[in-house]
């Protein structure tokens, strides 16, 4: 094992654009498991908020930061890469749906 020296990110705007992308992934990440453990449609206990909803917003703030963030660091981003990623999830999404419709027409 090696230890290096770690400093923080010296670009001031970088240093902040990262911590705010990652607060803002932190409570995506937070309502997100909100919505597993009491449902998509169910509404914060407290609050009332409808899950959904802070779901959306929390989505459309990560979206901001992380835009910022890109525009900062002068975009890299690597559109071919998110294409895969999307078309992977869109693949196992039919698998799920087609496990579904075999399970359904096996349990009548």
């Amino acid at each position: 094992m090696s230890i290096t020296l770690w400093k923080p990110e010296p670009d001031l705007l970088v240093h902040q654009a990262l911590g705010k992308a990652c607060e803002e992934a932190s409570e995506l990440s937070n309502i997100l498991a909100r919505c597993l453990i009491q449902g998509l449609n169910q509404n914060e206990p407290v609050s009332g908020k409808p899950n959904r909803q802070a779901l959306f917003e929390e989505i459309a703030d990560l979206d901001a930061a992380i835009q910022w963030l890109r525009e900062l660091v002068n975009d890299e981003y690597d559109g071919a890469r998110a294409d895969r990623k999307l078309n992977g999830f869109r693949r196992w999404q039919r698998m799920l749906e087609e496990d579904a419709t075999a399970s359904k027409g096996g349990a009548e």
